[in-house]
């Protein structure tokens, strides 16, 4: 993989979390997820860790709490930019 982990991680800083974190329906549950989700991505020590987690995310429960929250109040989720991930990732 060419592209870094804060690469990634900016990706979906600007395509799914500031947006999500900036929508005008958003509430603490979702404020507080948000969170949850940034500090397990600055803590993952590589790339390939990052993407690991993008795809493992969406299928855990977690997770999909999460893209219900965000898809009720009509923000972008991990789902709705996995394309772009992916190519992002080389794949």
């Amino acid at each position: 993989m060419n592209t870094s982990k804060q690469q990634l991680i900016d990706f979906l800083e600007d395509y799914v979390l500031r947006p999500a974190e900036d929508h005008p329906k958003t509430n603490d549950i979702i404020r507080r997820k948000i969170h949850g989700t940034r500090m397990r991505l600055n803590k993952l020590s590589s790339a390939e860790t990052v993407e690991k987690y993008f795809w493992n995310a969406m299928a855990s429960e977690k997770g999909i709490d999460s893209y219900e929250r965000l898809h009720e109040i009509d923000a972008t989720t991990f789902e709705d930019v996995r394309l772009e991930f992916k190519k992002l990732c080389g794949r």
